[in-house]
């Protein structure tokens, strides 16, 4: 089976914060974003039928499969990653260093942190250049990392090659009385 992708993956700013993950399922629908449950058992939700209009895709050669495949290959589709007691940090092999949101310095050796931040969120993090603190969810991932309690995942995207529409990020934020944020993750 060949490797994953990527994600493109949506959720609140605050990360503390719980949609109402009915409500977003049903935003989700109506707008178009979602078809219905994937067949077979399948984890997620097939894309629907305004989704290329919901989500821009660009770049070089960008190839979409937009149902399952009969070889059980990768395909584009959409999963609700949640609801979760406390923020789940997502990450992957395209994470990069986050910088202090004091001093803009990279915190190097993150990584072995991040081990505790399901259990910790809040945890604070020292900033090795300034000596500020700040929680991990506080820090810079730009698009890299991020963390929520119910994220809206969208599958076999390579980061940087599809991007939320303006639209899109509307619903999100209409749905839930608060603003959203979007990253990308590759699997480690």
């Amino acid at each position: 089976m060949p490797a994953h992708t990527g994600r493109l993956i949506l959720t609140e700013q605050d990360p503390f914060r719980l949609p109402d993950e009915a409500a977003l399922r049903t935003a989700l629908d109506a707008v178009g974003l979602i078809a219905g449950p994937l067949p077979d058992g399948e984890a997620g939700y097939a894309t629907g039928p305004r989704f290329l209009e919901l989500v821009v895709f660009a770049g070089c050669a960008v190839r979409l499969e937009l149902s399952p495949r009969g070889d059980g290959g990768p395909f584009c589709h959409v999963r609700l990653l949640g609801p979760y007691t406390l923020p789940r940090f997502l990450g992957g092999r395209n994470t990069r260093p986050p910088r202090c949101p004091s001093c803009r310095a990279p915190l190097k050796g993150w990584a072995g942190a991040a081990l505790g931040w399901d259990r910790s969120a809040e945890q604070p993090l020292a900033c090795p250049a300034c000596g500020a603190r700040a929680s991990a969810f506080r820090w810079d991932w730009k698009e890299g990392a991020g963390f929520g309690r119910l994220l809206l995942s969208i599958e076999e995207v390579f980061p940087g090659e599809a991007v939320p529409t303006p639209a899109l990020l509307d619903l999100l934020t209409r749905t839930s009385g608060r603003p959203w944020r979007y990253f990308y993750a590759q699997d480690p």
